[in-house]
């Protein structure tokens, strides 16, 4: 350019005025390559439709059905948001969002999607020789894996036995996990007996992967529920979400 950016001194080197006056304008042209990348990303996220959820249902329920959402729709871009905090799942970001406990207050429309059943399950290798357990009760000397909910609708190891008419007689034992989805996960592996809701786990015990322990079950007071902004609730691509899961909820109950 024909002009001095550096002077070196003594092993030390200094910008001159005219180099300070090019590193502020490079310093400003990576800030606003920075800021239209995010304002490409943001409408990139506009353009498609944010469903937040558990992680869990995410994982056992909607994750293996969201093929048959994107032949139906492949236009419409998903984005999944899953966390198990419930405060996520109502921030101005999110579009939809499919929720365990009760039907949405105001500014939300909601849909019912399904009930569920809370049965005992494990590895059908797991009692070996052994074989199941007669009864509930015989249950509480095996290794339960638990979970850690802030849910105030989680169905836990003592709740279960207490609504099968089989109260423990002390404090359940086994390792305890603050996700349903590594609970699972080990019940897979062999370690213990986990509480598993049947709608997620169906496709385990379909496959063999997983057994029912015993005939008792919990039904929560709760459902599953699909929740619309109530602004949003015209919206086409809301619409096309709210259709399919709708039906794909119907054939659940088929």
């Amino acid at each position: 350019m024909g002009v001095v950016l550096l002077n070196r001194a003594r092993k030390r080197v200094r910008l001159t005025p005219a180099g300070q006056q090019l590193l502020q304008a490079v310093a400003m042209g990576f800030g606003h390559i920075a800021t239209v990348t995010e304002d490409l990303r943001r409408e990139r996220r506009g353009r498609a439709l944010t469903v937040a959820t558990s992680l869990a249902f995410s994982a056992f329920w909607l994750m293996p059905r969201l093929p048959a959402f994107h032949a139906a729709y492949p236009a419409l871009e998903l984005r999944l948001s899953t966390s198990d905090s419930e405060a996520d799942w109502y921030t101005e970001d999110v579009d939809v969002a499919v929720v365990f406990g009760p039907q949405a207050g105001s500014g939300w429309l909601s849909e019912v999607l399904f009930g569920d059943q809370v049965i005992a399950v494990c590895r059908p290798d797991y009692f070996g020789a052994r074989g199941l357990p007669q009864t509930v009760t015989g249950l509480q000397e095996e290794t339960l894996l638990q979970i850690e909910s802030p849910y105030l609708s989680w169905v836990s190891w003592p709740d279960w036995f207490a609504r099968n008419a089989a109260p423990l007689r002390r404090d359940p034992r086994g390792p305890r996990f603050n996700n349903y989805t590594i609970a699972i996960q080990a019940a897979l592996d062999g370690q213990g007996i986990a509480l598993g809701w049947r709608r997620l786990v169906a496709p385990q015990l379909g496959d063999g992967r997983l057994i029912q322990v015993t005939p008792g079950s919990v039904t929560p007071d709760d459902d599953y529920v699909l929740l619309i902004p109530k602004p949003a609730g015209e919206d086409r691509r809301i619409r096309a979400f709210q259709n399919w899961i709708l039906g794909e909820a119907r054939r659940d109950w088929s």
